[in-house]
Order: structure tokens, then C-alpha cells, then sequence
């Protein structure tokens, strides 16, 4: 079946308030029916809300702008959330500057619910109550490169988003442990700096321990490293892509198709995630923002929309090279971004097959 992805793209006609992006928004959200699903429903944004000193999050007009939408709509109320919303004011998501609540998901209070996976070692998930207990799920979602999932997009913002550490540590066990080659080490202890959960250090006698209790395999120590001492042991990413796949496909199947919605802002698009808690140059000029009833199109639509001919420099670190791909991203981190559209397709949660329709 081919779905619709509606594009509102950045480039304007006219310097006039209603032919820039957030105007363009309001009418997107508008044609691709948004009304029709919220109205009168207690409705969940789940976005990414960054951290740290990271300024490459989607800018709050944006989150308003969706949520002014839906309120517009007569929905009977609404909310933003992420894993954690504590520190989001630093990056100016606040009630008053998106018009909604910010909830944390996770932390006190952070209720989940346990649901069978059955996927080799991945035997369980435990996914947000608060998430779940909503009637309608739209998911805000900023595209960005991935070094661990390929890509940033809807499905990474529910798979990974919606579950806590101790699921997402499950889901990257998958992939295989870390590995420290001493004789490259230079023990600059970036890895040790980069790693969110804190649970990698140098010991007494100088050698690198990860406390695998904390650790949730997002692989930011490796990643650092610059001189790649730190290595997986073994490269199961297919595995890994198919345990984010059957997260998503549980949500997906607990909302149904006619209470989910999709919005992906493509600017800022850079070489990692927003959950580095920093920022870098774009890889690419800014593209606008989609929307879509099925998250395998939107994904898809964005990924489609990234051409390496259109790659800026400075959005590469100087340590990196591009290597083989069919797709910037594959080249930038090794990883096929395609590859979680395909299992779900597979799954029976979303279409590869999409048209564009552009709205000015």
C-alpha cells in the first residue's frame, strides 16, 4: 500500500509570516488530518528532549506549533514527553514556551508495563505506562545520524524512547560486548567522559572495567574513542534492529493505525544523536518537516531525502572517513538505515512504498 508523507520544505516563496516553516506546519498538520485523530483524546507527544549543552533539538515553535495544532483541534488534553524532562528548560522547553506539560517517563513515578518480546535473549519489555495510557500517540521526531541505530527517526524515538535503561541495555546485548585493546590505548579517557551512564572507568592498575550493570551498550565509548582501542565483540546489528522492531511493533499494535501520528523535523541534521548532549555542524542543508499516518513512509521519506552530493563538510569530524554504503549515513557509521523500515514492513507495521505530497 502506498502511504501518504506530507513535506512543508524550508525554502519559502515570499518574506511574508505565512510562508515560513511554522505556517507551512499548521497547514500540513491540517491536510494530513490530524484533527480527525485527536479530537476529544487524551493525546501523548513523545519527542527527544536532548541534554547536556546540546542545541540541535527541535526548536520549542515547533513542539508549539504541534501542540497549538492539537489543542485547536479540541483535543481533551495533551502532553510532551521523554525519558526525562528535569534539565529540558536548558534547551527552552518549558509549559509556558510549548503549551503543554512536560512529563518524565521514567525516574519517580515512571510506571511501566512488562510485554513479551521472544526474540532470543530478549525475552521481555518493559514499556511506558504513561505513554500507553494515552488514547492517541504522536511521535516528534528529529532526524539526525545514528553510530549505534544508523539513524534517529520515529522508530529510534519509540523504540528507545519509550523504554527504560534496563530494556534498552537488553536490546543492545544483542549486539555484543566491548572489547579494550590496551596497546592502543593512550588513556585519554574520552570513553570514560562520553559514557552517560557512568558505568566504565580505568581501575587501580590502569586497565579499562565496564560495570555491565549500568551500562545500556549505547556504545558513546567506542564512539569517542580516537583511536578505536574500544571495539564490539561481535557486530549483531540485525539483531538489534529486529528487538527495536518488536518494542515498535507493540506500540504500534496498542494504539491501532488511527491513533498514531508522525512528524519528523529534518534541520539540524547532524552525525550523532541529540542523547550526546552536544551538537555539531550539519551534514546536510535543512529539508523542512513531514508528517504521516505510517512511520515506516516518514522514515523511509527522510532518509530518501538525504543525498551525499548535498554533504557539508564541517558536518564530518576531522577524525572520520566515509566508508562504503549505499547511504550517507551507512558511510558515515557503517550501519544500513534502512534495515528497521524492511523488518517492520515485515512485521506488518508500516509501507516502504510512500508518495509526497508538498505543502507551501
Amino acid at each position: 500500500m502506498t502511504e501518504t508523507v506530507y513535506h512543508c520544505p524550508e525554502k519559502i516563496k515570499h518574506m511574508e509570516a505565512e510562508n515560513t516553516l511554522p505556517k507551512k506546519m499548521e497547514r500540513m498538520l491540517a491536510q494530513a488530518g490530524l484533527e480527525s485523530i485527536v479530537r476529544g483524546k487524551k493525546v501523548c507527544i513523545k519527542m527527544h528532549l536532548g541534554g547536556g549543552i546540546g542545541y540541535t533539538t527541535i526548536h520549542p515553535v515547533f513542539v508549539r506549533t504541534l501542540v497549538d495544532s492539537i489543542k485547536k483541534a479540541k483535543a481533551k488534553s495533551v502532553f510532551v514527553c521523554d525519558g526525562s524532562a528535569k534539565d529540558a528548560e536548558n534547551r527552552g522547553y518549558t509549559k509556558r514556551s510549548v503549551h503543554a506539560p512536560l512529563v518524565s517517563l521514567f525516574g519517580r513515578g515512571g510506571k511501566t508495563v512488562n510485554v513479551p518480546m521472544n526474540f532470543k535473549t530478549f525475552d521481555t519489555a518493559d514499556i511506558s505506562k504513561k505513554v500507553l495510557d494515552a488514547d492517541v500517540l504522536v511521535v516528534l521526531s528529529h532526524l539526525k545520524a545514528h553510530g549505534d541505530c544508523g539513524f534517529g527517526g520515529a522508530g529510534k524515538n519509540i523504540a528507545m524512547g519509550m523504554v527504560p535503561p534496563s530494556t534498552r541495555a537488553k536490546m543492545h546485548a544483542l549486539e555484543g560486548s566491548i572489547k579494550w585493546d590496551e596497546a592502543k590505548c593512550k588513556h585519554c579517557k574520552k570513553c570514560i567522559d562520553e559514557c552517560p551512564n557512568k558505568a566504565n572507568k580505568f581501575n587501580d592498575k590502569d586497565k579499562f572495567e565496564v560495570f555491565w550493570h549500568a551500562c545500556k551498550y549505547c556504545r558513546h565509548c567506542i564512539l569517542a574513542c580516537p583511536e578505536k582501542a574500544l571495539t564490539t565483540d561481535g557486530n549483531n546489528f540485525g539483531d538489534f534492529q529486529e528487538a527495536m522492531a518488536r518494542v515498535i511493533k507493540h506500540v504500534l499494535d496498542h494504539f491501532g493505525k488511527d491513533n498514531v501520528f508522525f512528524v519528523s523535523v529534518l534541520k539540524n541534521i547532524t552525525v550523532f544523536c541529540d542523547c550526546w548532549g552536544m551538537s555539531s555542524a550539519s551534514l546536510v542543508p535543512d529539508l523542512g518537516i513531514l508528517a504521516s499516518r505510517d512511520l515506516v513512509a516518514i522514515d523511509k521519506a527522510s532518509l530518501d531525502m538525504i543525498k551525499e552530493e548535498n554533504l557539508i563538510q564541517d558536518g564530518i569530524p576531522e577524525d572520520y572517513k566515509l566508508g562504503a554504503g549505499s547511504h550517507l549515513f551507512e558511510k558515515i557509521h557503517a550501519k544500513n538505515p534502512y534495515l528497521l523500515g524492511e523488518i517492520l514492513t515485515r512485521l506488518g507495521n508500516g509501507s516502504i512504498e510512500y508518495e509526497i505530497k508538498r505543502i507551501d
